[in-house]
């Protein structure tokens, strides 16, 4: 897999998932939306302009992937691409819980609104006039660990180029999740 692709046109201010990738341009209709990701009651903005889905079925242990996914600090070991991340809030990742990360060279910085450990993250990352929610779950099933990251874009920026951002977002939800997969099943693989 080219670890480049979708990073390299960039993935505006958050955004990373996808064996299966919904894009919705808001509004969104029954018929293209399905149902969507909760985390303790939190979800994306449903009226934002561009919102998207990527999930993605990974042949590793739940507790292998979300170490993967909560250890901010070590992100740059499995998607360097938006390096250098940095958990600002000592301790475990919590509500209220800060890091920092860089993709597209953008000084992003998080917070966790919502956390319920193996099961779904959800934060916040409003940067250069865009109001990001990115929402992460995970389910086991009995083929693996189902990853489903879901994120909304909202303000003036995004409005200026729906279509751009929407494709932007879509390649970058499907790159952080495949990456996500690759790395676990990799690690997975060698224990």
């Amino acid at each position: 897999m080219n670890a480049q692709r979708g990073f390299a046109r960039g993935i505006g201010t958050a955004a990373l998932g996808t064996v299966m990738l919904l894009s919705v341009q808001a509004p969104a209709t029954a018929a293209n939306s399905g149902p969507r990701q909760v985390c303790r009651g939190v979800t994306v903005d449903k009226t934002a302009p561009v919102i998207s889905r990527a999930s993605v079925l990974i042949k590793a242990p739940l507790a292998e992937v979300w170490r993967l996914h909560a250890d901010i600090d070590n992100w740059e070991g499995w998607i360097p691409e938006i390096t250098p991340a940095h958990k600002k809030t000592p301790g475990p990742l919590r509500p209220g819980s800060v890091f920092t990360w860089s993709p597209q060279n953008m000084n992003v910085e998080s917070t966790i609104k919502t956390i319920t450990p193996l099961r779904c993250t959800a934060w916040g990352a409003p940067v250069n006039g865009i109001t990001g929610v990115h929402l992460w779950t995970f389910k086991q099933t009995s083929d693996g660990v189902l990853a489903t990251t879901e994120e909304s874009w909202a303000g003036p920026p995004v409005e200026a180029d729906i279509p751009g951002n929407q494709t932007n977002l879509d390649q970058g939800l499907t790159d952080w999740a495949h990456r996500l997969k690759d790395t676990a099943e990799s690690r997975s693989d060698h224990h």
